[in-house]
């Protein structure tokens, strides 16, 4: 071999090959999903393998909870509100029905306090932008806001929950 031989097989040699990148990052997302694979399966599989439902609580003694609630919940429906919106609002008004979820020894109560319910459903409903009743999270807001206020007009007690069963604007 010559001289030029030498160094160009010395060279070559001396230089390491390079891999691609692209190899090295399909490597790297392969191993990525593997290993979300593998944290999946310890997550949600491992656990259940084995274990034993240890609830103490006897099916006819979640029944009778059941009842026992359930017979305790009454509802006071107050007639449907007609509201007017303001003046650069789409819509003319609102019309809304709500019901008042107590418990039958507050029955008597929250049904002698429907005047009051009424009146301060209306003037919050006032105070609203149409923009507000329009939004994805309008009517959560809305039901929360007439619950604080339900709340504090009678009582915890009295006022356990607010459901609205109608609601238009036109």
């Amino acid at each position: 071999m010559s001289d030029e031989e030498d160094k160009d097989v010395a060279a070559d040699e001396a230089e390491p090959k390079k891999s691609s990148p692209i190899k090295a990052i399909i490597a790297g997302i392969c191993g990525a999903i593997g290993l979300g694979a593998v944290a999946a399966i310890t997550a949600f599989v491992m656990p259940t393998v084995g274990q034993k439902c240890s609830a103490d609580v006897t099916a006819s003694a979640s029944e009778d909870a059941k009842k026992s609630v359930n017979e305790d919940i009454v509802f006071v429906n107050l007639k449907p509100l007609v509201v007017t919106l303001g003046p650069n609002a789409r819509a003319d008004f609102l019309k809304i029905s709500i019901s008042i979820e107590t418990s039958s020894k507050n029955f008597d109560t929250a049904t002698k306090l429907q005047p009051r319910f009424r009146d301060v459903i209306n003037t919050y409903l006032r105070s609203v932008e149409e923009s507000d009743l329009v939004e994805p999270k309008g009517m959560t807001r809305l039901r929360s806001q007439l619950l604080r206020r339900l709340q504090v007009t009678a009582s915890r007690e009295v006022v356990s929950d607010v459901l609205i069963t109608d609601f238009v604007l036109k």
